[in-house]
């Protein structure tokens, strides 16, 4: 039963509406076009995988700008669940028994740096698979300041091979946040070539990528990432 799940995840039959939060990785599904809006494909999902990110969309006013960006790097629930908990964890430093919960997001976080914080996930680009190389371009964002990192890298894991099926791993969508110089491989992982942990960069795996709406392309980001790229 795993040798099957592992060989129908290669050639790309896994469902694109993996909602565990170890999710399965893919490397991109049988047929990618979905026949409708990127916003509501993201409200169909039957597991309700986005439910936390559409509110803060809706909240943000942002509705028409997702059903109009080229591409969304989408974060899941997990990801905005993951950022209010390390908030909440910044807050108990000083009281522990202070909560931060969406509600605090809401009241603390005007409008305004919540449409920043999201825009830094949509791209006026066409990100698309075939497009990409290992080595990487870098696309600047729906928020002006910032430039993201985009690559497609082959997998080394051997838990996607099978003898005498399958020789080589699928191409795997990365999506970096870069701080400081670009990382390098040193005593095999990747830092900042300062050496500065701080700089070192955050670099998020897509769990899904290449789905097509009808008005853009959606990648959806892995489910251990940390909404705004904190950190």
């Amino acid at each position: 039963m795993k040798n099957t799940f592992i060989y129908l995840s290669i050639i790309a039959l896994v469902t694109i509406f993996s909602c565990k939060k170890e999710a399965v990785i893919d490397g991109g599904v049988s047929d990618p076009h979905v026949n409708m809006t990127t916003y509501d494909f993201l409200k169909s999902h039957p597991q309700h995988l986005f439910d936390t990110t559409l509110m803060i969309i809706d909240k943000a006013g942002l509705k028409d700008k997702v059903n109009s960006a080229g591409t969304f790097f989408v974060p899941t629930n997990y990801s905005i669940r993951n950022f209010l908990l390390a908030k909440q964890n910044e807050w108990r430093k000083k009281d522990e028994r202070l909560n931060f919960n969406l509600d605090s997001l809401f009241k603390y976080y005007p409008q305004k740096m919540l449409q920043d914080t999201m825009s830094v996930y949509l791209f006026s680009d066409r990100i698309v698979r075939d497009n990409l190389t290992e080595s990487g371009t870098m696309f600047q964002t729906q928020e002006p300041a910032t430039k993201l990192l985009v690559t497609l890298e082959k997998s080394t894991s051997g838990d996607y091979l099978e003898d005498g099926i399958i020789s080589q791993g699928p191409k795997l969508l990365y999506l970096t946040k870069i701080y400081g110089e670009r990382d390098v491989m040193k005593n095999g992982s990747l830092s900042d070539p300062s050496g500065k942990a701080s700089l070192n960069d955050t670099k998020l795996i897509c769990q899904t990528s290449g789905i097509i709406s009808t008005t853009g392309i959606i990648h959806v980001l892995n489910n251990q990432h940390i909404w705004a790229f904190r950190r």
